[in-house]
């Protein structure tokens, strides 16, 4: 028994020693864990600053009631040829009244703020430091992602393995059911209830969980329907069935870990449409989660639209950590694909330079 259970063993290690090499010889891959590793530390790093450097400073660097507006003075003039040092008479007037003549010099309060050494990125319009509406960003964006990707795999799954064991009427009404959700697709029905009159509703725990079931029930299902019908047809689930199997162990034993590689792409792309979906409703409706990157980003459209200087610093902020916590997912799922692809898995294992990384 002892020599069943280490063969076994070593049987499991290098299965997943493939896997690992699978993975590894995939260099986009490998990109994509840096850089969701990043982002990781990222979420972990906000408390930790707020609990040290900007330890007593909550009422400055709190992303949610933090204010901070640097005060500049600057010279009144008829024509503006320095804007950081000059201020043009008419909208010196506006500020500060209209006695003020030429030559004065007043004390203007910069909000929003371009960077410097206290607010590395800057000031948004409140006067909140966009650091740390960047870093505090990250946990919502991780727990709209991974409630989807798991609710997401699960859903699909479970979805697809009732389908291919159970057949018959269970089966097609459940395909047109999955049929039927392609027609509401789960990015644009979450963005049109995070917009709406549900926005308040939406914690990210909630979006992530009904994005993960609309996309399960939908598109996952049915691409793992079409891959679990095919294990149902093998031989070895022929001979389990001989031997006495029921439904509900053809389900478990046979066809859900032959469903889980695919799974594991699908939920990755999963990430991608809620993030995105999140940020969305974020921007169009400014939901009651303020600490957002898809916030962010309408923080900066709206300065864009008066024309403040300072404006890109928000909304670069926003978008580019939405961007890249998608393409972390997707570059990943590159390397799950090669791995839940039999051929790829061996060919990359003895002899990675064979098939690029890139190779569809």
């Amino acid at each position: 028994m002892a020599d069943l259970w280490s063969g076994r063993l070593r049987a499991h290690l290098r299965l997943w020693g493939d896997y690992r090499r699978t993975f590894g010889a995939n260099r986009l891959a490998v990109a994509g864990v840096v850089l969701l590793a990043i982002f990781l530390a990222m979420l972990l790093a906000h408390p930790i600053i707020m609990a040290t450097a900007w330890k007593g400073q909550a009422r400055i660097y709190d992303p949610m009631i933090g204010h901070d507006a640097p005060v500049t003075q600057l010279t009144v003039v008829d024509t503006v040829t320095d804007p950081l040092t000059e201020i043009g008479l008419f909208d010196a007037q506006l500020t500060k009244g209209p006695f003020t003549k030429v030559g004065d010099v007043i004390e203007v309060s910069r909000q929003p703020a371009p960077p410097s050494k206290a607010h590395w990125l800057g000031t948004d319009p409140l006067g909140r430091d966009v650091l740390s509406m960047l870093l505090a960003g990250a946990r919502p964006t991780f727990v709209v992602g991974l409630v989807a990707a798991i609710t997401t795999a699960l859903v699909g799954v479970l979805y697809a393995s009732v389908q291919a064991v159970m057949r018959g009427r269970i089966d097609g009404f459940m395909s047109r059911l999955s049929d039927m959700l392609l027609l509401f697709p789960a990015p644009l029905v979450m963005i049109v209830l995070g917009a709406g009159t549900f926005g308040d509703l939406l914690s990210p725990f909630r979006f992530g969980l009904i994005y993960g079931f609309l996309a399960g029930a939908s598109t996952t299902a049915i691409v793992l329907r079409s891959h679990a019908l095919t294990v149902m047809g093998r031989q070895f689930v022929d001979a389990a069935r001989v031997a006495g199997a029921n439904r509900y162990h053809l389900m478990v034993r046979h066809v859900v870990p032959h469903l889980i590689p695919l799974a594991a792409v699908s939920m990755l792309t999963a990430v991608v449409g809620a993030v995105v979906a999140n940020g969305f409703a974020s921007y169009l409706a400014f939901g009651n989660d303020m600490v957002n990157w898809g916030a962010m980003i309408f923080i900066g459209v709206d300065l864009l639209e008066a024309l403040a200087p300072t404006a890109w610093t928000v909304l670069l902020s926003g978008s580019v950590a939405i961007s890249l916590f998608c393409a972390s997912f997707y570059l990943i799922s590159l390397g799950v694909r090669d791995i839940a692809h039999p051929r790829r898995r061996v060919v990359r294992a003895n002899h990675p330079a064979e098939v690029p990384a890139g190779e569809v």
